[in-house]
């Protein structure tokens, strides 16, 4: 997916994340238990912000709290998102790509955030949905890139060592993954080999799981479900 197009979404699920999360804000969100839709709308003010910060000013680390606008007051959160998703528009709109940043992934180029921003705003979309009990439509493709993001751009920096490896296959499309420690390190494959324990499944399903959006009933598990678990785990 090219640049312009990631932009398109962030903007289409964005402005769905709000307007849902607007009409029932105290609704909880299934997979934040602490958190109420409010609370999502005031995670994704500081979420398109942080990163609208980062196309602006590609800084060496994480930007800092000063730069930051006050967190909206009761009430207002709604009002401060929708401004919060236009200034990370604007600020993406003039980042070209491939250009040299630092990041907290493995990509260290504006790659990694257009990516980024796209993905987290869908993955945001979803809990905005599940917590007003909407139906969520979820792009297999879209769904695939952010399978592939958890695994490839952050699992090998995770500090975590989990027992065995496991293989991911997807069933709608093309996609596989294999994960496995390797001298202490976690090595991460994109072909077909054989895992200690192994997943099967459409791409929205994988992603939902991985991300930590559903558990795995909707999924094909060889071997131990534990050990799935636990290498999805790593992931968020």
């Amino acid at each position: 997916m090219d640049t312009s197009q990631r932009l398109v979404r962030v903007q289409a699920d964005g402005e769905r994340l709000v307007s849902l999360a607007a009409a029932e804000p105290d609704a909880p969100v299934p997979s934040c238990p602490d958190w109420s839709n409010r609370d999502l709308l005031t995670h994704m003010v500081r979420v398109w912000h942080m990163l609208a910060l980062f196309a602006e000013h590609r800084p060496s680390g994480f930007p800092d709290r000063e730069l930051f606008p006050p967190m909206p007051e009761d009430g207002q959160e709604a009002d401060a998102a929708r401004v919060a998703l236009a200034h990370a528009q604007s600020a993406f709109s003039a980042l070209p790509d491939a250009a040299p940043m630092w990041s907290w992934g493995q990509t260290q180029s504006s790659d990694f955030f257009h990516r980024r921003i796209h993905l987290e705003t869908l993955v945001h979309r979803i809990d905005a949905e599940q917590a007003v009990g909407e139906p969520s439509l979820i792009d297999a493709e879209e769904a695939a890139d952010a399978v592939d993001e958890r695994f490839v751009e952050f699992l090998p920096l995770r500090d975590g060592r989990p027992s065995g490896s496991l293989h991911v296959h997807r069933t709608d499309g093309p996609g596989e993954w294999t994960m496995a420690v390797v001298d202490d390190s976690i090595e991460v494959s994109v072909d077909h080999r054989k895992g200690d324990a192994a997943v099967r499944g459409g791409a929205a399903d994988l992603m939902l799981a991985v991300w930590g959006r559903s558990d795995l009933d909707r999924l094909e598990v060889f071997g131990r479900p534990s050990d799935v678990e636990e290498w999805f785990a790593l992931t968020r």
